[in-house]
């Protein structure tokens, strides 16, 4: 498939772009600055140069293309405004492509989240896709989106809801690297300050998925999902944040490496409103994709994910 992805230089954008390319799919990616257009190039993507904030310049020039997947996302204050003013450029131009002869509804796969889902009080208690939503504050215009692409008429859409996204890439033989996504913060303060800062008391639950794994998951849907439904993307479905610093701190940290718990307030005043959610506790499930699309998230032992940054495998001999 021809297959244009926003987001493709971000966290879950550069994994789908990677994935996709293995897979033989022709991959078109947006891509912001200079440096953007490199590394989607490395990756084997055809760049576009364009922003989301501006979309008709480069909505005007979009090839024609079988499959969009949206994974953009700033978490700046008017990202509902830009993710709409964007899709309406966007809609247009495919609704432009595809017309009424062509052979196939273009597919559509947006970009939800685990913030819309409702916190748990109890620890037992696992959200699947049938859950009511009741977003954090500042994510309220997912919904808006998710709705305009499941509900067109003129759309293959579809909507995935990843957990918390991380990544972990193998050692180099100098510094070993930090982990990527949520658990970068944490590991950076734990290796250069001896400290992780968590959300909280550590009792707040987060649902982790591997960002390899994620790419997997849109790659199934993109080629086997059905239209009009959404999947949850989720290999670890809940670990305490305490659990989590603990292992961050063992991992990245001295032997004497401590957790320190801020408020939400200080968190907000940091990073802006959307991280508030760091303090979302909940769990989910990703039984419908594993059922229905035979998905099978690798990443299910974070303590296994985190040691491997740090394990750098001995060089081979140099033969005499």
């Amino acid at each position: 498939m021809r297959v244009f992805i926003l987001g493709g230089s971000g966290l879950i954008g550069a994994a789908i772009v990677r994935n996709l390319v293995s897979a033989g799919h022709h991959v078109f990616a947006l891509a912001r600055s200079e440096n953007s257009v490199a590394n989607l190039a490395v990756m084997g993507a055809w760049p576009i140069r364009g922003d989301i904030h501006n979309p008709g310049p480069w909505c005007d020039k979009l090839p024609v293309v079988d499959a969009v997947i949206h994974a953009a996302c700033d978490f700046s204050a008017d990202m509902g405004g830009v993710d709409a003013g964007m899709l309406i450029e966007l809609l247009r131009t495919l609704h432009r492509q595809s017309g009424p002869k062509a052979p196939a509804l273009p597919r559509f796969i947006y970009t939800g989240g685990s913030w819309l889902y409702p916190s748990s009080k109890s620890g037992d208690h696992i959200h699947d896709e049938t859950a009511p939503f009741a977003p954090q504050p500042g994510f309220e215009w997912m919904i808006a989106g998710l709705t305009k692409i499941l509900s067109d008429p003129a759309l293959h859409g579809m909507v995935i809801h990843p957990a918390t996204v991380y990544r972990t890439d193998p050692p180099s033989r100098t510094r070993p690297p930090l982990p990527g996504g949520a658990l970068h913060d944490m590991a950076r303060v734990a290796r250069d300050e001896n400290r992780v800062r968590i959300v909280g008391d550590g009792s707040v639950i987060w649902p982790l998925i591997h960002a390899d794994d994620l790419a997997e998951l849109y790659r199934l849907v993109l080629e086997n999902g059905e239209r009009g439904q959404s999947y949850i993307g989720v290999g670890i479905e809940g670990i305490a944040t305490g659990d989590l610093a603990r292992q961050i701190a063992r991992t990245f940290g001295r032997t004497d490496c401590g957790v320190v718990h801020i408020s939400p307030d200080d968190i907000a005043r940091e990073y802006g409103e959307w991280a508030r959610g760091l303090a979302h506790s909940h769990r989910m499930t990703s039984q419908k994709a594993i059922r229905e699309l035979g998905w099978q998230p690798r990443h299910n032992d974070i303590t296994r994910d985190l040691q491997s940054c740090v394990e750098v495998t001995a060089p081979l001999p140099v033969a005499s």
